[in-house]
């Protein structure tokens, strides 16, 4: 994907763990405009490839006004490609068994 790079003619690309390191020193509450007019020069980078402006990350929740970092991370992680977050509907953790808790209690 080809993007325009802001008026200095560089485009800072970082994976998505990167990002929130870059906002780590951000002021609350602060717009989604603000965020986009500071950060214009950002691209989220994908693990499985591909790459997004932060700015088309932010707009696909609208505009918000963010009270705090959760908030904007959140609006993020919402907004990010589905291959950025890993395998869609999978979990390396075993679903719960119900009976396994109370196995133990019956007698037989």
């Amino acid at each position: 994907m080809e993007d325009e790079p802001n008026s200095t003619g560089t485009l800072r690309s970082l994976d998505i763990n990167r990002i929130f390191d870059l906002l780590g020193d951000q002021s609350f509450p602060v717009d989604t405009d603000e965020i986009c007019s500071a950060y214009d020069d950002v691209e989220v980078t994908y693990s499985g490839g591909g790459s997004d402006p932060l700015a088309r990350v932010l707009r696909t929740s609208g505009s918000q006004t963010y009270q705090t970092m959760d908030d904007l991370r959140l609006s993020i992680l919402n907004g990010v490609q589905r291959n950025a977050v890993g395998r869609p509907r999978y979990s390396d953790r075993d679903p719960p068994v119900v009976a396994d808790e109370y196995d133990h209690w019956r007698s037989f």
